[in-house]
């Protein structure tokens, strides 16, 4: 019997919305990533733009890796009806980059 992959994606957030609510009830869209160095780089050009828009509202940007529930129909459809909370396994912060 075959299982369902687990996922590692890639995703940052300002160190305004760390912890576990993080996944609950998102106002503002995440961008998620396959790989590390694409969210790194697409995390810095969001930092190049803060900085230059004036005094950020926040200390820094933080890289984070997430990994998945076995992506199976139920999870799908727990993703589609309760948001990214509720396919989240595990995930980490990797990297915090400084705004300022």
């Amino acid at each position: 019997m075959q299982t369902a992959p687990s996922l590692t994606l890639y995703t940052y957030t300002t160190t305004d919305d760390i912890g576990d609510d993080r996944w609950k009830d998102r106002a503002l869209a995440d961008h998620f990533f396959k790989d590390l160095e694409t969210a790194r780089r697409d995390l810095l050009e969001v930092r190049d733009q803060i900085t230059t828009d004036g005094e950020p509202p926040f200390d820094a940007i933080c890289l984070e890796r997430i990994e998945t529930v076995p992506m199976t129909e139920a999870a799908i459809l727990a993703l589609l009806n309760d948001g990214v909370g509720a396919i989240i396994s595990r995930y980490e912060i990797i990297e915090r980059i400084d705004v300022a």
